[in-house]
This record gives C-alpha cells, structure tokens and sequence, in this order.
C-alpha cells in the first residue's frame, strides 16, 4: 500500500498521490446509495415511518453530512473521507504562521462537500426530466417521456393567463429550454475540469487536486507524525455542544449528550466503511450466477402428512372441499399435521378440541397457518 500510495505522489512526502485522491472521492460517492438502499428496505417493512425519508433522501442524507463533515473538519482539519485515508486540508496563505482551517473555511468547505453535490444532483434530475431520458436523446424527441409535455403545458398555460402571471409563465418556459439546450455543455465542462486538474495533479503541474478547492485556496495534504502525535495526546475530539462544568444538572446533561454525539460521529470512521463493504457484497451477491443458481435451485417436495386416524374426520376424495364441513374451502388455512380446511372450521374445531380433526393429534390455534395460493 505505501508503494501504491507513493507511486503517483512525485518528491513530495506530504502530497497526497492521485490514487488516494480518487479513492476518496469513489468513497464519498459510494455513501449515499449505500445508505439509499438500507432506507429502502426499511421503507419497505415499515413505509408509514419512512417512505417520507425514502421520498426526501437527499436532502435529509445531505442534512446528516452536513452535521458528520462539520464534525470532521472542525476537529480534525479534513472531510471524512479525507481523515479517513489520513489527510487534512490545509492553507495556501498562512494567518497568524498557521495553515489550520478558519471557521469561514469550513463553511466554504461544506458549500463544497455537501451543497455543490446536492444541487448537481438535481439539476441531473431536472435535465433528465425534462430531456425524457436516453431513449429520447439517442431516438429523438418521439422517445421523449415527460420532458416535451412540460414544456408544452408550461405554453398552454402561459397561453390561458394574463398580465405578470402569464410573462412569468412564459419566461419560465424559456428558461427551460434554454436549460435544457446548455445544461449539457455545463456539465462537460464540469467533468472536463475535473480532469485537467487530476493530470495537472499527477504530473505535478498544480498542488490542487480539484478546482474548487483551488478556488477556495486549500490544498489536501497529508497527515504527518506530529499531527497523529497532537490526536493522541489531545484524545477524543471535543464538541462544540460541550460547555465548561458549572455544577448544574443541565450543564452535565449537555455535556453528556455532546460526548455521545461526537463518539458516535468518530465512530462512523469504521462503521460506514463497513455499510460500503456490505452493499457492494449483496450487489454483487444479487448479480451473480451463483445466486440465480440458487434461486432456481427446485424446493425439495414437502413430507406427506400423517396417515387419517380410524376415529378422525373423513378425508374427501375431492380435496377442494373442507374434511370438517364438506364444502368447498373458503380462506385455506392448514392445520400442524398438513391436512387443509376451512379456517373457521379449523381454528373453532382446535379452539374446542384441542387436536386435529383428521389425525386427532394434539394441536393449539396459534399453530393454524393459513395459505395464500389454493391447494
């Protein structure tokens, strides 16, 4: 790993190599569907208390970086990702003879982290809307799903109002098309300085590794033996919630519940590395041969169930109708020895009973599994 860490890094120690600049970023990206796909099963099992974050998930998982990366930079000097893979984010121009990060900086370097990638997101979103998707851009606009009819309505509706309404309306249409007319240059030039700047950075060229943070004059730098020493020697990041003791219960109270929120946000270096190696593995699980080898893999036949008692119920030879009632089954339910009846007859027969009419072996109601496919 150091050679592969050292092989792009030039002459510089403390410069990160381009390899874990990209590793960083695949890993930042790599959290939210991650963590979109753990909503979804939940939302799934339990949509009357999730669906609305399933609904809203990126904004509420841009909410939670914003608290987990205000967390990282404030206390260690670097994103997550970025103290994760051990670097920290410095000055170009020094205050004071330090290169620490101020508290402007750290906002602006949140704009970076978490609103750049929001807003990106959704201008795909409305491009891709509006667009109508591949199909539409490789087959023409016949293929368009919801893009042209937006337009179109937008039109329609500007036609049918008056006044500021109808001006608003029809620069709104405007506005989307010339949105959807220039959006995609933007978002090549986008990508297109992104990778100038990794060349620039690999061939030494730059000691900025993105544009941005060119712009807001950081560079990522690696963490050296004095800042791991400083870590150390300094303990668990402090909160900014936490507030010097007074003797009050309160004051200990906010003390309490800001140590507990900054160990559970230190505690994420392991656990979302974790969560990523999960998703990837039911991912690639899912893909694999072998899983749909096992999907299809024939259900062994089911045991036959234990031979009529003398003195039970008869077992019709049409097995449609129900032993107890002799009448075609209504809601199938099966009793612990396998025969199948009717529910109502079933579970009134077990209720009194205490055993299964057929084989008239012993059997409580909560056993009664009812069936969803007709047998």
């Amino acid at each position: 790993m150091e050679f592969m860490s050292d092989m792009l890094g030039g002459a510089d120690a403390g410069k990160p190599s381009l390899f874990e600049i990209v590793a960083q970023h695949k890993m930042s990206e790599l959290l939210e569907p991650a963590l979109r796909h753990v909503t979804s099963v939940y939302a799934h099992r339990h949509p009357r208390y999730l669906v609305r974050v399933l609904n809203w998930h990126e904004e509420v998982y841009a909410a939670l970086m914003l608290l987990v990366e205000r967390h990282y930079l404030r206390s260690y000097g670097g994103s997550f990702a970025e103290h994760f893979y051990g670097t920290k984010r410095v000055r170009t121009r020094t205050i004071g003879g330090s290169s620490s990060l101020t508290r402007a900086d750290v906002w602006r370097s949140l704009v970076l982290l978490v609103g750049l990638p929001l807003a990106k997101s959704r201008l795909d979103q409305l491009y891709e809307r509006l667009s109508g998707g591949e199909a539409a851009r490789l087959l023409g606009g016949a293929f368009s799903g919801s893009g042209r009819p937006v337009e179109t309505a937008a039109t329609a509706a500007a036609g049918r109002q008056t006044g500021i309404r109808r001006r608003l309306a029809v620069a709104r249409a405007a506005a989307l098309r010339l949105f959807e007319r220039y959006y995609p240059h933007v978002n090549a030039a986008y990508h297109m300085a992104t990778m100038l700047y990794y060349l620039a950075y690999m061939f030494d060229r730059t000691d900025y590794n993105s544009p941005w943070l060119h712009l807001l004059g950081l560079q990522v730098r690696r963490l050296s033996a004095a800042d791991y020493r400083a870590m150390s020697e300094r303990g668990p990041a402090a909160s900014s919630l936490a507030a010097p003791p007074n003797g009050s219960v309160l004051r200990a109270t906010r003390n309490l519940v800001a140590r507990l929120l900054t160990g559970g946000l230190d505690l994420l270096k392991a656990m979302l590395p974790l969560s990523i190696f999960f998703y990837r593995f039911l991912e690639w699980w899912h893909r694999s041969d072998f899983h749909r080898k096992i999907q299809q893999t024939p259900a062994p036949p089911p045991p036959m169930p234990p031979r009529p008692h003398p003195d039970g119920a008869a077992v019709p030879e049409d097995r449609s109708l129900c032993p107890i009632c002799s009448q075609p089954r209504t809601n199938p339910a099966m009793s612990p020895s396998g025969y199948v009846f009717c529910y109502p007859c079933i579970h009134r027969h077990i209720a009194d009973t205490g055993a299964c009419p057929v084989t008239l072996a012993k059997a409580r109601p909560a056993d009664i599994r009812k069936l969803y496919t007709e047998v």
